[in-house]
């Protein structure tokens, strides 16, 4: 990372952009398992070609990356490549972004160290070989820092609204940047942002017949205590205060979330950096704002990826501090650090679940062949065996054989450890295999 010195221009970036490409590739020549909810994107992305937009824009999932995903299968690309290609690219992009930003912030030897730090991140390089909308919601958010014009970051805020429904805070936060402007200005970026946010939005009123920003809402009104709320602002006047302790409980998680995804060898740079760097303390304030908003109300480790990027320029002017106080070492210790994150990043955690998945994906494949319906809480064992994935609201074995014959499902994967007496089996549900050494037991329905 430079230290010292005046590199050659553009050198550091078109480095970076190397280095990530090559360490992209190598994470998903890894085959990494697919995410539990990548095979409900990449369903959407089949329906956007078979033409079902109206479905995908007023679906459960954010429309933007499954339209990006179909538009590369389109090209002749497996979907599931088309997937983390998708993933990849938009992690690739948001590389030049990272390094305008923080050469605005903080200098270009700042931005050098930003940009290739967000190069071997591990979180961006793993993240950038899934099937998820993660890395474009990145990208779209450091596109809107960087833009200068109002229409245009109008624009991209609406769009990280249709990658990820928290998107939508950047319009309020684009009008509170734009407060010294013309009027004009804040018309045009609100103008723009609604426009492009629209589409979704009738789409969604014309599935669920209410005016939302996107059906989770529910789900988030019921995990806060407040059921039968269909809509945040519904559950915000039925009990504003589970609504509000659902917020604080969830803002120590997604902080400590945010910390786990910037990683542990950059805490300390991150923490200096924040501490001697004023110019880098804008991105902070808008990771700040999704952290203690949108993601308080459901957080969770993959939401805090799109925030990453945003504690980088602390992280990198943190970095170049500690290299003046290490003096002639600090090229070495640099070294190191860039070695440490790219085997992370590049590191296979939990390799015994992807053998599993595929252990479960072959046995219902191989025993009953494609095309079965499988009743089960994580929808990658349907993907693997090419069915079709039921999945049940919890781990409870009544919601789930409700569930398969609502839909005439003969197939049902469970736990041992989530069957708890006195619940015991029907006599039409089978135990016919245990994979996984018994982690798992698989039933037949019916007779």
């Amino acid at each position: 990372m430079p230290l010292r010195g005046q590199p050659r221009p553009g050198g550091p970036l078109a480095a970076a952009l190397a280095v990530g490409l090559a360490v992209r590739v190598l994470r998903l020549l890894r085959d990494p398992l697919i995410h539990p909810d990548g095979p409900a994107y990449l369903g959407l992305a089949s329906g956007l070609l078979h033409g079902k937009v109206l479905a995908v824009l007023g679906g459960y999932y954010s429309p933007l990356y499954p339209a990006a995903v179909a538009g590369l299968a389109a090209s002749g690309l497996r979907l599931e490549l088309a997937g983390r290609a998708t993933a990849l690219l938009a992690g690739l992009a948001a590389l030049p972004l990272v390094h305008a930003l923080v050469r605005r912030l903080a200098g270009e030897r700042a931005a050098d160290a930003a940009v290739l730090l967000a190069a071997v991140h591990p979180a961006l390089v793993k993240s950038s070989a899934q099937v998820l909308p993660e890395t474009l919601a990145g990208a779209l958010l450091l596109a809107w820092l960087v833009a200068r014009r109002a229409g245009v970051a109008g624009a991209l805020a609406g769009a990280a609204y249709l990658a990820r429904p928290e998107g939508v805070l950047l319009l309020p936060l684009g009008l509170w940047r734009l407060r010294r402007a013309r009027l004009g200005a804040l018309v045009r970026y609100a103008g723009v942002a609604v426009a492009v946010m629209a589409p979704a939005l009738v789409a969604l009123r014309a599935e669920t017949g209410h005016w939302q920003l996107s059906p989770r809402e529910a789900r988030v009104a019921l995990l806060a205590g407040v059921p039968g709320a269909t809509t945040l602002a519904e559950a915000a006047l039925t009990n504003p205060a589970a609504l509000l302790a659902r917020l604080v409980e969830g803002v120590a998680r997604q902080v400590l979330y945010d910390a786990t995804a910037l990683g542990p060898l950059l805490v300390i740079p991150f923490v200096l950096g924040f501490g001697t760097a004023r110019g880098t303390r804008g991105p902070l304030a808008v990771a700040a704002w999704f952290t203690a908003l949108p993601l308080a109300l459901n957080p969770s480790p993959r939401y805090a990826v799109p925030l990453v990027p945003l504690l980088l320029p602390a992280a990198a002017a943190g970095l170049l501090a500690l290299g003046e106080r290490l003096g002639r070492h600090a090229r070495l210790a640099m070294a190191a650090l860039g070695v440490a994150l790219v085997v992370q990043a590049l590191w296979v955690s939990h390799p015994l679940d992807a053998a599993c998945s595929r252990e479960v994906s072959r046995l219902v494949l191989e025993r009953y062949g494609p095309g079965q319906a499988l009743v089960a809480v994580d929808g990658r064992f349907a993907y693997g065996a090419h069915g079709r994935a039921l999945v049940p609201p919890t781990t409870d074995p009544e919601d789930a054989l409700a569930l398969a014959r609502r839909s005439g499902a003969r197939l049902w994967l469970t736990r041992p450890a989530w069957i708890r007496p006195p619940w015991t089996p029907p006599a039409d549900a089978r135990a016919v295999a245990r994979p996984c050494g018994g982690t798992f037991v698989l039933f037949e329905l019916g007779g």
